[in-house]
């Protein structure tokens, strides 16, 4: 039973099951020999098209892991560059905006104001010496 589906490999299947078979019978058939002769041609076309696209998509996987090894290897001496300018002009300068980074932002501080508590008069807060 032939396949019936249209994917482009179940297609390809079909010619090649149609070129197998007709090979056999083709003197009792002359009439179709040229075009056979075609879609062997094209079936060794786009199989070899196959084998390629194949061989591209390594390719690519292989530049994909090439270019993301070299970012990270970029991204550790891009960071190196920029403690070295944080040593140089401090981590909070905003010279370090011109080179791409980002200053620290100032610690604030803030005072915590004690509670008196009520019902304990000898608390911090009510105590003044």
């Amino acid at each position: 039973m032939a396949a019936t589906g249209q994917s482009k490999a179940e297609k390809f299947s079909r010619w090649e099951v149609l070129v197998t078979n007709t090979k056999p019978s083709l003197p009792e058939m002359p009439h179709m020999a040229e075009d056979l002769a075609a879609l062997e041609l094209k079936l060794g076309e786009v199989r070899t098209l196959e084998s390629r696209q194949e061989d591209l998509r390594s390719q690519a996987r292989d530049l994909v892991a090439r270019i993301r090894i070299a970012a990270q290897e970029g991204e550790k001496i891009r960071a190196r560059l920029g403690a070295n300018l944080r040593g140089k002009f401090g981590f909070e300068s905003d010279v370090l905006v011109k080179y791409g980074f980002r200053p620290r932002q100032p610690l604030v501080r803030r005072r915590l104001k004690a509670k008196s508590d009520p019902a304990n008069p000898q608390s911090p807060a009510s105590t003044k010496v």
